[in-house]
């Protein structure tokens, strides 16, 4: 088949796989990037690259990562050397950026995080388990390869259950203490692509307390893709327009216990993104997710490639079976006018993708916020307002309102290692976040309100799980003394409908402490 003739096909089936396929054949040949291993900032660190990508032109997406930490370095060495002409210490935030960056690439670190067992709602860079957890990286080695580049890092995490609503019927057969091998990846740099196996958790969306789509809440994702190794601007006049932009793009094998009689265990979790800035002051993000195959499902290669291409989806009763669940959809960051002040709007929509003839999205969940840096960008607060019901977009029908992450295909929900993928407040809930961050004092304070429908965390459908009304509270502070990071952390959550189960209860107080430090 002619290329017009591909493109005119897939463009009638799936938006997403036609951008793919177009910026893969219009990018020119570009000068060899260095493969990398993924980074992901801290939550003080991506503060900083907020601020020089607002105020300094940082060419760089702030609401994808990870990212390629070669894109990252590529990024401020970019910069002028000298940033002059703001009121914000934009060289300290790049030096701070680096030395994160640095320590990560030339050290191997260890963090141990001591909790009771209780949840809370993570928010970005938050931990995910409900209880205590050992976690171990190396640095990052790169190697050239005649004309290509290889990039090395090897992690290992022992952490206590992160299922909190663990069936106690079944506690005894299953596992007390988990090994992952978080922050884990191989990756081999061709042509400006990073080809790379990985194991790690991602943050796709702008916000700073959800993620619909792919959060922080559920364990880290094993599995193999292909990113842009660079975030530049393209030298293809196609696609120039698009400014700094990546794409990711990768299939992943879920761990996903049993918590429903015959659920689809072992499927596939694809997922896709295109992020781009085609403007200083707007950042778009175009994200797409699939749950293909496991046990009593449609699987191999041609089911796959289906559901890649939108097809056998939302089927009616009669048809053949779906070939797979899928969520897809859009988010926007906004930059203020500078007569406004440091300040930004942001919003991002999730719903059922392959819906109708030209399949697009639809049953939006919906997420919108607003932030503000103050202090001469030392402090960072934001509110952020969270719907995880389909049709909640404020000029949506409110009767024809559902609760988002259930489908009849995969039982389960969108879930990965029993936790929800996207928001931590789970299906159907309403939730709005007040945060303070202060990134040069490193403390955060956040309180939430709102309403939980399902449950908090984790999902199963067997046990009355604590929801209903929720108010909540968290605050963590780091110090630093000698070479260690320590950081104490309280949490508490309250909610006045279901029952205590296992270390997800109606009243959650966690008390923590964070210990890090390079070997």
């Amino acid at each position: 088949m002619e290329w017009d003739g591909l493109v005119s096909l897939v463009m009638k089936k799936n938006l997403a796989v036609s951008v793919f396929l177009i910026a893969t054949a219009a990018t020119p040949a570009q000068a060899q990037t260095e493969a990398s291993a993924p980074y992901m900032p801290s939550w003080q660190a991506r503060h900083h690259l907020q601020l020089l990508s607002d105020h300094a032109g940082l060419n760089l997406p702030m609401s994808h990562w990870p990212l390629p930490t070669a894109a990252v370095e590529q990024a401020l060495g970019e910069l002028p050397k000298t940033l002059q002409g703001s009121d914000i210490d934009l060289e300290g935030a790049r030096q701070s950026v680096l030395r994160e960056i640095n320590a990560i690439r030339m050290q191997a670190s260890w963090r141990v995080q001591v909790k009771n067992p209780a949840e809370s709602l993570p928010g970005f860079d938050e931990d995910y388990t409900p209880g205590s957890s050992l976690h171990i990286v190396s640095g990052e080695k790169r190697v050239a390869l005649g004309g290509l580049w290889m990039a090395v890092r090897l992690g290992a995490r022992l952490e206590q259950p992160s299922n909190s609503l663990q069936n106690p019927a079944t506690a005894s057969v299953q596992a007390q203490a988990t090994v992952r091998i978080e922050d884990s990846a191989a990756v081999l740099g061709v042509a400006g692509w990073n080809l790379q196996a990985f194991s790690h958790r991602a943050w796709w969306g702008p916000g700073w307390q959800s993620s619909l789509i792919n959060g922080s809440n559920a364990p880290a994702l094993n599995g193999v893709g292909i990113q842009r190794g660079s975030a530049r601007r393209s030298e293809s006049p196609w696609l120039a327009w698009m400014g700094p932009w990546n794409l990711d793009v990768f299939v992943a094998k879920a761990q996903d216990p049993e918590v429903v009689a015959n659920q689809p265990q072992g499927f596939l979790y694809s997922g896709m993104r295109l992020t781009m800035r085609p403007q200083p002051w707007i950042e778009v993000g175009l994200s797409r997710t699939l749950q293909v195959g496991g046990a009593g499902r449609p699987g191999g290669v041609k089911n796959f490639a289906k559901a890649f291409l939108g097809q056998q989806v939302n089927q009616n009763p009669g048809d053949p079976p779906d070939s797979s669940n899928q969520l897809a959809g859009y988010d926007v960051r906004l930059r203020c006018p500078q007569a406004l002040g440091n300040c930004a709007a942001y919003t991002q929509w999730m719903g059922e993708d392959a819906a109708g003839k030209i399949p697009l999205p639809y049953k939006f969940m919906s997420l919108w916020g607003l932030e503000h840096t103050l202090g001469q960008g030392r402090h960072r607060v934001f509110a952020e307002y969270t719907n995880t019901n389909a049709y909640s977009l404020p000029w949506n029908d409110k009767a024809l309102q559902f609760p988002g992450y259930f489908n009849g295909v995969y039982s389960q929900g969108y879930t990965q290692g029993a936790r929800w993928l996207g928001s931590a407040q789970g299906a159907g809930s309403a939730v709005t976040t007040l945060g303070w961050m202060d990134a040069q004092g490193q403390r955060m304070v956040k309180v939430h309100v709102g309403k939980i429908n399902t449950s908090v965390g984790a999902y199963d459908p067997r046990v009355d799980a604590p929801r209903g009304k929720l108010f909540g509270l968290s605050a963590s502070q780091t110090f630093e003394w000698q070479n260690l990071n320590m950081t104490p952390e309280l949490s508490w959550l309250r909610l006045d409908t279901g029952q205590d189960q296992r270390a997800n209860k109606l009243n959650n107080v966690r008390l923590g402490l964070t210990v890090q430090a390079p070997f």
